[in-house]
């Protein structure tokens, strides 16, 4: 075969090589991007889940004291001692006042008839949700109701909570609070969304109760979506899938998250033109690339195209070479030889310009125990992690996060005085304690925590050699261990 030909196979081979490499990476970066997708959504209703599920949980002490503090005797209607029936009125529009966006704040009797409101004294409420699941469910004395029209024109949920006699069992009457959809509306308000992203709270019967971006002329009305409609039907409690919304035929990823003990259901969703913006960008990007090289295989496809291949692999390897030799295998930070180098120059540069340097030095709290008790692979899964929140926070070029040793991390950052240097350690700290990765033997808590030590040197105070500031440091950590851990000093 003529060189002429074995360098044009060459060159075929190298296409089609680059372009199954390209379409790995991209497939890869996909895969990622779609990954982040789901956890933002699975995050975000299961962080509204859990604030709806407190508020419910505040509304129902108030209704707890309310029942606590009634006579059964009270409930009657018409009253016959205007006096009492006035005091009582009065003390549940103080109680309903205490709680936002309460609209209804009364006592029903065994017949469901309000005999005190704030609204509509002698309603008679027989007919409704939270009347028939208070009466005919014996098994828990508190309920809420889906989302309806109220007597006095207000879209709203109800929560009740059951009277008790001397009778067990029987039904003698309720305490209940009504709250309008702002209720839902206001959960919404401090989460940021994509420009095309959605959240959205739904009853079970797909009644909307609040949406981000707002939508006011359809609250209340029922939401025609068969995925979430089956999925409410199933004993699952949360569901991703990929649809296209009926109300703004957005094609999205959606994550869907019943609150437990509640009729309501999160639906958060992510448009596929959001999460997907970077990755299109990398696929022109790709495009563009493979298009260069395709060309400068041609362009040098004479004669020279094995020796400049070869030259590219060699300098390739080089530097993948040199990559290697100051990076932690395990979490892809920079490792213990790259940190001393880095810390020595960075000493000697605050010495010439004076700027401030800081020192933050973290530990896995308990992380032997943590090995013990999960096995080495879970602990090098944690280190990963904890690694990766790390990588996250310290964001500068000029900063350096390195794995200092075993479960410990450094973080070497230039031009950074005290206090921003211990506010970005408490960010770290957070965020690894934000991934909630269990860890039943720890003494700290639950999950998996990190100990810091801060130290800072400005111009007047540069440290004489690296063992001194690293001392600074470790002395920091060592007062955050002995003060009860999970926490930063500096």
């Amino acid at each position: 075969m003529s060189e002429y030909r074995k360098s044009l196979l060459c060159c075929v081979l190298f296409c089609l090589a680059l372009g199954a490499v390209a379409a790995y990476d991209l497939r890869s970066a996909y895969l990622k991007d779609e990954e982040g997708a789901r956890v933002r959504v699975a995050n975000n209703s299961y962080l509204i889940g859990e604030w709806i599920k407190g508020a419910f949980k505040s509304s129902d002490y108030v209704l707890r004291d309310v029942v606590g503090q009634v006579s059964l005797s009270e409930l009657v209607y018409p009253p016959t001692d205007m006096v009492r029936h006035g005091r009582r009125t009065a003390f549940l529009e103080a109680k309903g006042k205490t709680l936002p966006n309460t609209i209804m704040m009364g006592l029903f009797d065994e017949h469901c008839i309000a005999t005190h409101s704030n609204v509509t004294p002698g309603f008679d409420a027989s007919d409704r949700e939270y009347c028939l699941n208070s009466r005919t469910d014996t098994h828990s004395d508190t309920h809420v109701s889906h989302a309806f029209k109220a007597s006095t024109g207000f879209l709203n949920v109800t929560q009740t909570r059951r009277l008790h006699g001397d009778v067990p069992g029987k039904f003698y009457g309720f305490a209940a609070l009504g709250l309008d959809l702002n209720f839902f509306a206001k959960w919404l308000e401090p989460l940021s969304i994509a420009p095309h992203g959605v959240i959205a709270i739904v009853d079970t019967r797909l009644s909307l109760l609040a949406r981000k971006p707002a939508w006011p002329d359809g609250l209340g009305k029922k939401i025609h979506d068969p995925v979430v409609e089956s999925f409410i039907g199933s004993g699952d409690q949360y569901k991703t899938f990929r649809g296209i919304s009926p109300i703004d035929t957005e094609s999205r990823l959606f994550g869907a998250r019943k609150i437990d003990d509640l009729p309501f259901v999160i639906v958060v969703g992510e448009a596929d033109r959001d999460w997907q913006e970077d990755w299109r960008q990398r696929v022109w990007g790709t495009t563009v690339a493979l298009a260069l090289l395709y060309g400068m295989a041609i362009v040098t496809l004479r004669g020279h195209w094995a020796v400049l291949r070869q030259k590219k692999e060699l300098a390739l390897e080089r530097d993948r070479a040199e990559r290697l030799s100051v990076t932690d295998a395990l979490t892809g930070l920079a490792n213990r030889r790259r940190f001393d180098a880095m810390l020595a120059s960075e000493i000697e540069r605050q010495r010439r310009t004076g700027a401030p340097l800081s020192l933050v030095i973290l530990d896995v709290d308990h992380f032997k125990l943590y090995n013990d008790t999960y096995g080495h692979p879970a602990g090098d899964e944690c280190l990963r992690a904890v690694a990766a929140v790390i990588d996250s926070r310290v964001g500068r070029a000029v900063d350096t996060a390195a794995r200092y040793g075993g479960e410990e991390f450094a973080c070497i950052l230039p031009n950074t005085g005290r206090v921003s240097a211990l506010a970005l350690a408490e960010r770290i700290r957070a965020g690894v304690a934000d991934l909630n990765i269990p860890h039943r033997a720890s003494a700290v808590a639950e999950h998996v925590t990190l100990s810091v030590g801060v130290a800072s040197a400005a111009a007047t105070d540069t440290p004489d050699e690296p063992a001194r500031f690293i001392a600074l440091a470790d002395e920091c950590l060592y007062r955050a261990k002995a003060t009860g851990r999970n926490r930063v000093v500096g």
